[in-house]
């Protein structure tokens, strides 16, 4: 009777996937999803938005945690190609970035929530002969480019849904990377 409820307990913790590890990795930011960044984004107008106004929308380097504080130089370098083609395409709040030298500040923020999580049999992701991790998640990444109070330039890009799956499979489970480990003398 013992052997039996020991081979039970023993094949009930091999398919427990909740035994598996997980992780999260989440920006501490106003927004909770994507599209909620991308709203607060978009009411920001060039020339038109003021910093206070910026602040009040979640973008604001002194509250809001993770901005990064650009120098004009880096405003610049991320947003002209390099090297550059035609002048008469660079945005014309670039172009005033450059010509005010430091007077112009730019405010870099990447909000994003990632997890990930394996799934699969415990017993053959514990022993490295099949490990399934999926990650789900978004990534939003603003740039504002601000004169004077103004904001004189704006750009976004990010992943409104991300849904990744890496399965790897090791036949020699264990035994897999001591093939690796071990030196082979000559």
């Amino acid at each position: 009777m013992k052997k039996l409820l020991l081979i039970l307990t023993s094949l009930q913790i091999c398919a427990c996937s909740s035994m598996l590890p997980s992780a999260k990795q989440a920006v501490n930011t106003p927004w909770s999803d994507f599209e909620g960044a991308k709203r607060s984004y978009d009411q920001i107008t060039p020339f038109v938005t003021t910093m206070q106004t910026v602040r009040e929308l979640g973008f604001d380097p002194y509250k809001t945690a993770n901005m990064k504080v650009l120098n004009q130089a880096q405003v610049v370098n991320a947003v002209l190609p390099s090297p550059l083609q035609d002048s008469a395409s660079i945005p014309k709040g670039i172009v005033d970035c450059m010509r005010v030298q430091e007077g112009c500040v730019g405010y870099l923020m990447e909000p994003s929530k990632i997890d990930q999580k394996r799934e699969g049999s415990f017993l053959l992701d514990f022993l490295n002969f099949r490990r399934n991790t999926v990650t789900t998640g978004w990534k939003f990444s603003a740039l504002i480019v601000v004169i004077d109070d103004k904001v004189v330039y704006k750009q976004w890009d990010g992943q409104p849904k991300i849904e990744t799956s890496d399965q790897r499979t090791n036949p020699l489970g264990p035994l897999q990377s001591m093939g690796e480990t071990l030196k082979v003398a000559p």
